[in-house]
């Protein structure tokens, strides 16, 4: 059993160890987040969201809760969870709080400020850091600026209303997925050649094989299984939604022949075509479900029961001990 807040917490401390920066990176992100808060005028400071200060990750958060210090033994857990997912729990009404992957509230109105994170993505795979940062720069006020008209609060009035936690965990599990697709080729490096052996080494997921089945599993969205890969980049995982589809002239200028990720529009397809780099879609609700899938895990080892709704593919990858096999004793021995 958890409470609300340390479900959050968790997930806010998993979030950062993952993170693809490296936590150093990140407190020191946080401590400049405290030193501009001390600056700011008393006015100022009334309109400072002091999550900041601890949570790196705007699109993470507790959309709603009564008070943090409930305890929760059930919770609906899912891709998207929304005022359908609410009223079902409601109705269920064993349910004790509603953990959502994408963002709602005011995780959504958020959303584009985790996109710095991209930088830093970019960077890693070779990008000069000034370039990435031009890149993204006019990316992100793209996505704020579309974020303004969504009516996002909808689903957190349905919470409110219902009385039912509501939290969402977007980078922190994107991170997490990120962390493990990119261990999971380290390992396997020696056995990668072709955009082939990605594909087979993906498969051997039970969220992708599941995803397969249901026909949204991992593709080859540039390229073909036998070309060969040149340097791998996890680009398209985490950082909150696609960055800019210029990064990929710069990609390839930085040697990198393969990216992989979640999702791909078609015209960010088009400019990695004219780059000649492969693209490996993971698949999203896959992907997302991966991610999501190892916190849960760290939820059901402290007590907690996991309900999969709203497009979560739930596997548990924790071990169950099995008990001792008691040897039996051998016939030719005497007994007494």
């Amino acid at each position: 059993m958890m409470t609300v807040q340390e479900l959050y917490d968790l997930a806010i401390k998993l979030g950062i160890e993952s993170d693809p920066r490296g936590t150093t990176f990140v407190k020191r992100q946080l401590k400049k987040q405290a030193e501009e808060y001390d600056k700011l005028s008393k006015d100022k400071k009334q309109y400072f969201d002091k999550e900041y200060l601890t949570n790196p990750y705007s699109d993470t958060r507790i959309l709603y809760a009564p008070n943090t210090d409930i305890k929760v033994k059930k919770i609906f857990a899912g891709i998207d969870c929304n005022e359908s997912e609410l009223l079902l729990a409601d109705r269920l009404g064993d349910i004790d709080a509603v953990i959502s992957h994408h963002p709602e509230g005011i995780a959504l109105a958020d959303l584009h400020t985790v996109m710095d994170l991209q930088i830093e993505m970019l960077e890693r795979a070779g990008v000069p850091v000034h370039i990435a940062e031009g890149l993204l720069e006019g990316r992100i006020g793209e996505v704020g600026r579309g974020l303004l008209p969504v009516n996002d609060q909808k689903p957190v009035d349905v919470a409110r209303l219902l009385n039912i936690p509501f939290l969402n965990t977007h980078t922190v599990t994107d991170n997490m997925v990120t962390m493990f697709i990119e261990d999971l080729l380290t390992k396997n490096k020696k056995n990668i050649d072709t955009v082939g052996d990605i594909m087979d080494i993906l498969m051997e997921q039970p969220e992708y094989q599941k995803a397969t089945k249901i026909k949204s599993g991992p593709q080859i969205f540039l390229g073909s299984r036998k070309r060969r890969t040149g340097r791998i980049a996890v680009t398209e995982m985490t950082g909150g939604t696609n960055g800019s589809k210029e990064m990929f002239e710069q990609l390839s200028r930085a040697g990198v022949g393969t990216v992989i990720g979640m999702h791909m529009r078609e015209d960010y397809k088009k400019e990695a075509s004219k780059h000649h780099i492969n693209v490996v879609i993971a698949g999203h609700m896959s992907s997302d479900s991966l991610g999501m899938n190892l916190l849960l895990d760290q939820y059901e080892k402290r007590g907690v029961e996991i309900v999969p709704v709203g497009g979560l593919i739930r596997v548990s990858r924790l071990k169950t001990k099995k008990a001792p096999v008691k040897k039996k004793k051998s016939a030719s021995k005497k007994r007494k």
